[in-house]
Protein backbone atom coordinates (compact mmCIF):
# COMPACT_ATOMS: atom_id res chain seq x y z
CA UNK A 1 0.00 0.00 0.00
CA UNK A 2 2.68 2.50 1.03
CA UNK A 3 4.79 1.81 -2.07
CA UNK A 4 1.76 2.51 -4.26
CA UNK A 5 1.10 5.76 -2.39
CA UNK A 6 4.76 6.74 -2.78
CA UNK A 7 4.68 6.08 -6.53
CA UNK A 8 1.44 8.03 -7.04
CA UNK A 9 2.66 10.89 -4.85
CA UNK A 10 5.88 11.13 -6.85
CA UNK A 11 3.99 11.28 -10.16
CA UNK A 12 1.45 13.82 -8.85
CA UNK A 13 4.20 15.97 -7.34
CA UNK A 14 6.19 16.08 -10.58
CA UNK A 15 3.09 16.90 -12.67
CA UNK A 16 2.04 19.70 -10.28
CA UNK A 17 5.60 21.08 -10.24
CA UNK A 18 5.77 21.16 -14.04
CA UNK A 19 2.38 22.89 -14.24
CA UNK A 20 3.39 25.43 -11.59
CA UNK A 21 6.70 26.10 -13.35
CA UNK A 22 4.97 26.86 -16.66
CA UNK A 23 2.35 28.96 -14.85
CA UNK A 24 5.06 30.90 -12.97
CA UNK A 25 6.92 31.71 -16.20
CA UNK A 26 3.70 32.86 -17.91
CA UNK A 27 2.74 34.94 -14.87
CA UNK A 28 6.13 36.68 -14.77
CA UNK A 29 5.95 37.41 -18.50
CA UNK A 30 2.38 38.74 -18.54
CA UNK A 31 0.54 40.43 -15.66
CA UNK A 32 3.11 40.19 -12.84
CA UNK A 33 4.35 43.75 -13.41
CA UNK A 34 0.86 45.23 -13.37
CA UNK A 35 0.01 43.38 -10.12
CA UNK A 36 3.25 44.56 -8.52
CA UNK A 37 2.70 48.16 -9.66
CA UNK A 38 -0.88 48.20 -8.34
CA UNK A 39 0.17 46.84 -4.94
CA UNK A 40 3.03 49.34 -4.76
CA UNK A 41 0.68 52.22 -5.55
CA UNK A 42 -1.48 51.20 -2.60
CA UNK A 43 1.39 50.66 -0.15
CA UNK A 44 0.46 53.65 2.03
CA UNK A 45 -3.18 52.52 2.22
CA UNK A 46 -2.18 49.02 3.22
CA UNK A 47 0.26 50.12 5.95
CA UNK A 48 -2.25 51.82 8.19
CA UNK A 49 -4.87 49.06 8.19
CA UNK A 50 -5.38 46.22 10.68
CA UNK A 51 -4.20 42.85 9.46
CA UNK A 52 -7.65 41.53 8.49
CA UNK A 53 -8.59 44.68 6.57
CA UNK A 54 -5.15 44.82 4.94
CA UNK A 55 -5.64 41.25 3.74
CA UNK A 56 -9.09 42.09 2.33
CA UNK A 57 -7.82 45.18 0.49
CA UNK A 58 -4.88 43.22 -0.93
CA UNK A 59 -7.30 40.54 -2.15
CA UNK A 60 -9.52 43.18 -3.80
CA UNK A 61 -6.53 44.74 -5.56
CA UNK A 62 -5.40 41.36 -6.79
CA UNK A 63 -8.93 40.45 -7.95
CA UNK A 64 -8.89 43.34 -10.42
CA UNK A 65 -6.13 41.54 -12.32
CA UNK A 66 -7.69 38.08 -12.05
CA UNK A 67 -10.70 39.02 -14.14
CA UNK A 68 -10.89 35.82 -16.14
CA UNK A 69 -10.48 32.08 -15.54
CA UNK A 70 -7.17 31.73 -17.40
CA UNK A 71 -5.51 34.34 -15.17
CA UNK A 72 -6.95 32.80 -12.01
CA UNK A 73 -5.61 29.40 -13.10
CA UNK A 74 -2.16 30.79 -13.90
CA UNK A 75 -1.92 32.78 -10.66
CA UNK A 76 -3.07 29.83 -8.50
CA UNK A 77 -0.35 27.49 -9.78
CA UNK A 78 2.29 30.24 -10.00
CA UNK A 79 1.65 30.93 -6.31
CA UNK A 80 2.51 27.27 -5.55
CA UNK A 81 5.80 27.31 -7.46
CA UNK A 82 8.19 28.06 -4.60
CA UNK A 83 6.48 25.64 -2.19
CA UNK A 84 6.56 22.82 -4.74
CA UNK A 85 10.15 23.64 -5.67
CA UNK A 86 11.14 23.32 -2.00
CA UNK A 87 9.34 19.96 -1.65
CA UNK A 88 10.83 18.58 -4.89
CA UNK A 89 14.38 19.59 -3.96
CA UNK A 90 14.20 18.32 -0.35
CA UNK A 91 12.45 15.06 -1.23
CA UNK A 92 14.43 14.44 -4.39
CA UNK A 93 17.93 15.24 -3.16
CA UNK A 94 18.04 15.39 0.64
CA UNK A 95 15.49 13.46 2.71
CA UNK A 96 12.45 11.32 2.01
CA UNK A 97 10.11 9.57 4.46
CA UNK A 98 9.46 5.84 4.13
CA UNK A 99 7.10 3.52 5.98
CA UNK A 100 8.40 0.10 7.09
CA UNK A 101 6.02 -2.45 5.50
CA UNK A 102 7.11 -5.67 7.25
CA UNK A 103 8.95 -7.14 10.22
CA UNK A 104 12.09 -8.10 8.28
CA UNK A 105 14.21 -5.54 10.18
CA UNK A 106 12.99 -6.42 13.67
CA UNK A 107 13.92 -5.89 16.44
CA UNK A 108 15.45 -2.58 15.30
CA UNK A 109 12.65 -1.40 13.00
CA UNK A 110 9.01 -2.19 13.67
CA UNK A 111 6.15 -2.55 11.20
CA UNK A 112 4.86 0.89 10.12
CA UNK A 113 7.75 2.85 11.56
CA UNK A 114 8.03 6.08 9.56
CA UNK A 115 11.71 6.67 8.89
CA UNK A 116 13.83 9.44 7.35
CA UNK A 117 16.07 8.37 4.48
CA UNK A 118 19.16 10.46 3.76
CA UNK A 119 19.54 10.70 -0.03
CA UNK A 120 22.73 12.75 -0.28
CA UNK A 121 25.47 11.36 2.01
CA UNK A 122 25.81 8.20 -0.10
CA UNK A 123 25.71 10.21 -3.34
CA UNK A 124 23.09 12.43 -4.95
CA UNK A 125 20.84 10.76 -7.50
CA UNK A 126 18.46 12.11 -10.11
CA UNK A 127 14.81 11.82 -9.01
CA UNK A 128 12.71 9.24 -10.91
CA UNK A 129 15.63 7.80 -12.97
CA UNK A 130 17.88 7.31 -9.89
CA UNK A 131 20.98 8.10 -12.00
CA UNK A 132 23.98 8.80 -9.76
CA UNK A 133 25.11 12.46 -9.85
CA UNK A 134 27.85 12.47 -7.16
CA UNK A 135 29.92 9.77 -5.48
CA UNK A 136 29.25 10.79 -1.86
CA UNK A 137 30.50 8.67 1.03
CA UNK A 138 31.09 4.99 0.36
CA UNK A 139 28.40 2.54 1.47
CA UNK A 140 29.71 0.60 4.48
CA UNK A 141 28.98 -2.79 5.98
CA UNK A 142 26.28 -2.40 8.60
CA UNK A 143 24.55 0.56 6.90
CA UNK A 144 20.75 0.30 6.77
CA UNK A 145 19.85 1.06 3.15
CA UNK A 146 16.59 1.65 1.28
CA UNK A 147 16.75 0.36 -2.28
CA UNK A 148 14.57 -0.67 -5.19
CA UNK A 149 13.70 -4.38 -5.11
CA UNK A 150 15.76 -6.04 -7.90
CA UNK A 151 12.85 -8.21 -9.04
CA UNK A 152 10.39 -5.28 -9.11
CA UNK A 153 11.97 -1.79 -8.97
CA UNK A 154 8.58 -0.21 -8.22
CA UNK A 155 8.78 -1.76 -4.74
CA UNK A 156 11.14 -0.36 -2.09
CA UNK A 157 13.01 -2.64 0.33
CA UNK A 158 15.04 -1.83 3.42
CA UNK A 159 17.86 -4.11 4.59
CA UNK A 160 21.31 -3.98 6.16
CA UNK A 161 24.49 -4.09 4.10
CA UNK A 162 26.47 -7.25 4.88
CA UNK A 163 28.84 -7.57 1.92
CA UNK A 164 30.56 -4.96 -0.25
CA UNK A 165 31.80 -5.36 -3.84
CA UNK A 166 34.62 -7.90 -3.88
CA UNK A 167 33.79 -9.42 -0.46
CA UNK A 168 33.54 -13.13 0.19
CA UNK A 169 30.82 -13.80 2.76
CA UNK A 170 30.15 -17.23 4.24
CA UNK A 171 26.94 -17.66 6.24
CA UNK A 172 25.26 -20.76 7.64
CA UNK A 173 22.06 -18.75 8.33
CA UNK A 174 22.59 -18.90 12.07
CA UNK A 175 25.59 -18.27 14.27
CA UNK A 176 28.48 -18.64 11.82
CA UNK A 177 29.37 -15.79 9.47
CA UNK A 178 32.74 -14.86 8.01
CA UNK A 179 33.64 -11.94 5.77
CA UNK A 180 36.85 -12.36 3.79
CA UNK A 181 37.81 -15.18 6.13
CA UNK A 182 37.34 -13.16 9.33
CA UNK A 183 34.66 -14.39 11.80
CA UNK A 184 31.79 -12.02 12.68
CA UNK A 185 31.01 -12.25 16.42
CA UNK A 186 27.40 -12.74 17.50
CA UNK A 187 26.77 -12.43 21.25
CA UNK A 188 23.52 -13.62 22.83
CA UNK A 189 21.75 -10.75 24.60
CA UNK A 190 18.34 -12.13 25.55
CA UNK A 191 15.45 -14.41 24.67
CA UNK A 192 12.24 -12.73 23.58
CA UNK A 193 8.79 -13.42 22.18
CA UNK A 194 7.71 -11.81 18.91
CA UNK A 195 5.51 -12.50 15.91
CA UNK A 196 6.60 -14.29 12.76
CA UNK A 197 4.81 -14.31 9.40
CA UNK A 198 4.06 -17.65 7.77
CA UNK A 199 1.68 -19.62 5.56
CA UNK A 200 -0.91 -22.03 6.91
CA UNK A 201 -0.06 -25.49 5.52
CA UNK A 202 -3.75 -26.46 5.26
CA UNK A 203 -5.42 -23.29 3.97
CA UNK A 204 -2.49 -21.54 2.28
CA UNK A 205 -3.42 -18.30 4.04
CA UNK A 206 -0.75 -15.93 5.33
CA UNK A 207 -0.83 -15.44 9.07
CA UNK A 208 1.23 -14.20 12.00
CA UNK A 209 1.95 -16.24 15.08
CA UNK A 210 3.88 -15.68 18.30
CA UNK A 211 7.12 -17.58 18.78
CA UNK A 212 10.36 -17.45 20.75
CA UNK A 213 13.39 -15.59 19.44
CA UNK A 214 17.05 -15.41 20.45
CA UNK A 215 18.39 -11.86 20.23
CA UNK A 216 22.08 -11.36 19.44
CA UNK A 217 24.44 -8.45 19.08
CA UNK A 218 26.36 -8.71 15.82
CA UNK A 219 29.67 -6.92 15.33
CA UNK A 220 30.82 -6.38 11.74
CA UNK A 221 34.30 -4.89 12.07
CA UNK A 222 33.24 -2.45 14.80
CA UNK A 223 29.70 -1.79 13.53
CA UNK A 224 27.43 -3.19 16.25
CA UNK A 225 23.71 -3.87 15.85
CA UNK A 226 21.04 -6.27 17.09
CA UNK A 227 19.65 -9.22 15.13
CA UNK A 228 17.22 -12.02 16.03
CA UNK A 229 16.61 -15.67 15.15
CA UNK A 230 13.37 -17.65 15.48
CA UNK A 231 14.16 -20.61 17.73
CA UNK A 232 11.55 -23.01 16.36
CA UNK A 233 11.28 -21.82 12.74
CA UNK A 234 14.76 -21.34 11.27
CA UNK A 235 15.19 -20.31 7.65
CA UNK A 236 15.48 -23.44 5.52
CA UNK A 237 18.53 -22.36 3.55
CA UNK A 238 21.82 -24.28 3.24
CA UNK A 239 25.15 -22.69 4.21
CA UNK A 240 26.59 -20.69 1.34
CA UNK A 241 29.50 -18.51 0.30
CA UNK A 242 28.59 -15.26 -1.45
CA UNK A 243 31.13 -13.60 -3.75
CA UNK A 244 29.84 -10.07 -4.29
CA UNK A 245 30.31 -8.68 -7.83
CA UNK A 246 31.55 -5.18 -8.66
CA UNK A 247 29.05 -2.34 -8.01
CA UNK A 248 26.74 -4.69 -6.05
CA UNK A 249 25.93 -5.38 -2.40
CA UNK A 250 24.72 -8.26 -0.26
CA UNK A 251 21.77 -7.18 1.90
CA UNK A 252 20.12 -9.03 4.80
CA UNK A 253 17.32 -8.27 7.23
CA UNK A 254 18.02 -8.14 10.97
CA UNK A 255 15.13 -10.57 11.52
CA UNK A 256 17.13 -13.37 9.95
CA UNK A 257 14.36 -15.98 9.93
CA UNK A 258 11.68 -13.54 8.79
CA UNK A 259 13.33 -11.65 5.95
CA UNK A 260 13.30 -12.04 2.19
CA UNK A 261 16.69 -10.60 1.34
CA UNK A 262 19.86 -11.18 -0.67
CA UNK A 263 19.88 -14.84 0.32
CA UNK A 264 16.77 -15.21 -1.85
CA UNK A 265 16.88 -12.52 -4.57
CA UNK A 266 20.64 -12.08 -4.95
CA UNK A 267 22.73 -8.93 -4.95
CA UNK A 268 21.57 -5.30 -5.13
CA UNK A 269 23.11 -3.18 -7.86
CA UNK A 270 24.35 0.32 -6.99
CA UNK A 271 21.86 1.79 -9.48
CA UNK A 272 18.99 0.59 -7.24
CA UNK A 273 20.19 2.36 -4.07
CA UNK A 274 17.85 5.12 -2.81
CA UNK A 275 19.55 6.23 0.40
CA UNK A 276 20.59 5.49 3.97
CA UNK A 277 17.99 5.16 6.74
CA UNK A 278 19.00 7.50 9.55
CA UNK A 279 16.12 8.17 11.97
CA UNK A 280 12.78 6.76 13.08
CA UNK A 281 10.42 9.74 12.99
CA UNK A 282 7.49 7.95 14.65
CA UNK A 283 5.35 4.86 14.28
CA UNK A 284 2.13 4.93 12.25
CA UNK A 285 0.39 3.10 15.11
CA UNK A 286 0.86 6.15 17.30
CA UNK A 287 -1.08 8.28 14.78
CA UNK A 288 -3.94 5.77 14.65
CA UNK A 289 -4.13 5.27 18.42
CA UNK A 290 -2.67 1.75 18.37
CA UNK A 291 0.35 2.39 20.55
CA UNK A 292 4.10 2.46 19.79
CA UNK A 293 4.44 6.14 20.72
CA UNK A 294 7.92 5.70 22.20
CA UNK A 295 9.85 5.77 18.93
CA UNK A 296 10.08 9.49 18.18
CA UNK A 297 13.30 10.49 16.40
CA UNK A 298 15.28 7.41 17.37
CA UNK A 299 18.61 6.89 15.64
CA UNK A 300 18.79 3.83 13.38
CA UNK A 301 21.90 1.85 14.29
Amino acid sequence: MFDALREYFEIILIVLFLISTVAYVIYRMTFFKSVKADLKANTDSLKGLPRKERKTLRYNILSRHLDRFSRKFIYFFADLFWVLLFVVVVRGFFYEPFVIPSGSMKPNLQVRDIIAVNKFTKGLRMPVTNTRLTDGNAIERGDVIVFKYPENPKVSFIKRVIGLPGDKVFYDNHKTMTINGKPIPQTLIENATDTLSGTDALTGEKKQFATDFSVYQSDIFGKKFVIQYANKYPTQLPPREYIIPEHQYLMMGDNRDGSRDGRFFGYVDDSLIIGKATRILLNWGCLTGKGKCDRFFKEIK
